[in-house]
């Protein structure tokens, strides 16, 4: 580590200090965090607490999913200077492992000024002074790089940051959760009989029946093409199932369109059904990436099996009989 810095040499300790309210009808500028690189990328964090925290333990302010990052890895540290009364931010590294990177160079603590980069494991992190169209954009760009553009669920990479980081979570709180594997049942007759338009305006209503008989703050994705998955937490097998179940029927009995929007034509609808293979944690395995693999091969026996039908990977003798309580927010 090197000794503690005020910051780049050539600067005044006033530039590192922009105020949260700027005055002269200029919009409000807020501190923030914006990930460069990681499974964060582009993801606004504010910096709207006193002290905020950065690692990978689940007491962290900001929790980083990084095995090159420690448990609490650093800090960034609001304080007003005594001078000129306006805020400063203050990053300080909390005896890392492999210690904190701030514009390329490793340090002890250091003055943050708008645009800065550091390095925390593998993310990249800039700080940046945002006002509120900044933050909508920066917002905006996120929510195009962690959804799927034609249902709004998650996209597959996205969903396996969640799944991995509430996985951590579920293992340090004993919580059970399943995951769900999901795919349409002969989808390709859909594009066949009435078109890729309309196949595409199917899948973008599975995922809206997909979203609605979830519960919210359960996690649902499409991976591509016809394959959805999700994850439910604070769920034990046989509510998995229950969920699992529910999914199963909404889809069945939905009219999907079978003529494009802004057609001429008369409208119609069509059918789907859909299969699902379910694997549950901590009953089946306790590895996130292996819990999907069992799921999926789940999947395949409810296709072999006759398709639209719901398996777990290890089956039960008795029908799911819990009641699938919402979810525990926190």
């Amino acid at each position: 580590m090197t000794n503690k810095s005020e910051g780049r040499a050539g600067r005044t300790e006033l530039s590192t200090t922009q105020s949260r309210k700027v005055g002269n009808g200029q919009a409000e500028r807020r501190p923030a965090l914006v990930f460069l690189r990681g499974e964060l990328l582009a993801v606004p964090i504010p910096l709207d607490r006193d002290e905020v925290t950065l690692g990978r333990a689940l007491e962290a302010d900001v929790r980083i999913n990084d095995s090159q990052a420690s448990r609490l890895h650093a800090r960034i540290r609001t304080e007003r200077d005594e001078t000129t009364d306006e805020l400063r931010y203050r990053l300080i590294d909390l005896g890392s492992t492999n210690g904190t990177l701030l514009n390329g160079k490793a340090i002890d603590e250091a003055l943050l000024e708008d645009g800065d980069k550091f390095v925390i494991g593998d993310q990249l992190i800039r700080f940046e002074m945002l006002d509120e169209i900044d933050r909508e954009f920066q917002q905006q760009i996120h929510r195009l790089l962690v959804h799927d553009e034609l249902t709004g669920l998650l996209t597959s990479k996205s969903f396996f940051s969640e799944l991995r980081r509430e996985a951590a979570r579920a293992e340090a709180e004993s919580m059970p959760f399943c995951v769900l594997m999901m795919d349409l049942d002969h989808f390709k007759e859909v594009n066949d009989t009435y078109g890729h338009l309309a196949g595409s305006e199917t899948l973008e209503e599975v995922g809206t029946v997909i979203k609605s008989a979830l519960r919210a703050g359960d996690v649902g994705a499409r991976f591509g093409g016809e394959e959805f998955a999700a994850f439910l937490l604070d769920a034990d097998y046989e509510q998995g199932m229950v969920a699992a179940e529910r999914v199963r029927a909404a889809v069945e009995k939905y009219a999907f369109p079978a003529v494009r929007r802004g057609s001429s034509e008369q409208a119609r609808t069509h059918q789907m059904t859909i299969s699902i293979g379910v694997a549950s944690f901590p009953n089946d395995a306790r590895d996130p990436i292996q819990l999907v693999e069992m799921a999926d091969t789940a999947l395949y026996r409810a296709k072999r099996n006759g398709r639209n039908r719901v398996c777990a990977y290890r089956p039960t003798k008795h029908a799911p009989r819990k009641i699938l309580r919402p979810r525990r927010l926190s």
